[in-house]
Order: C-alpha cells, then structure tokens, then sequence
C-alpha cells in the first residue's frame, strides 16, 4: 500500500496595517482656537496660533488659506465685522 503524504500547508501571517493618524485639518484646528479663546479673532490673528501650534501650511500664503477655509463654512464661523470672526 501506498502512504498517504500530508500536504502541509504554510498558513500566510497576516501582516499589521500600521495606519497613520489623521492630521487635523485647519479648518478643526481653527474651530478649536475659536472655542477656546471664546471672542472674535481677525484671520491673521489665527494663523499666528495656528503656527504656533505646529500646523504646516503647504501655500505659500498661509492667512490666505485660513481666510478661505473660514469663508467656505459659514454654518461654522461668523463673520463679526470684516475679517474678524467668532464661532456660531
């Protein structure tokens, strides 16, 4: 008779997804400023914070991107009087 060989069979790893955490975007981070300074900032004025905090912009014209950003989402930021802004 013949022997019956066992096949053996490799079992794969499965190999750990390592995820990169997201970034906040200026957008959460300019909300978070706003909430905790609990008054009107002009854009400038948030930008600084925004550098300060760590933030790096990828524009050249950084206040520009911040301006655009507050704009885009008036459901969010206030317009308090020209270019000063306080959360909703």
């Amino acid at each position: 008779m013949k022997k019956k060989r066992k096949k053996k069979i490799k079992r794969m790893k499965k190999k750990k997804i390592r995820r990169k955490k997201k970034k906040p975007s200026i957008r959460e981070l300019t909300a978070d400023i706003l909430k905790r300074t609990k008054k009107a900032m002009h854009y400038r004025e948030i930008t600084k914070r925004l550098k300060k905090r760590g933030y790096k912009f990828h524009r050249k014209d950084p206040e520009r991107s911040v301006y655009i950003i507050i704009n885009r989402y008036p459901k969010i930021f206030k317009k308090v009087r020209p270019a000063v802004y306080r959360m909703r």
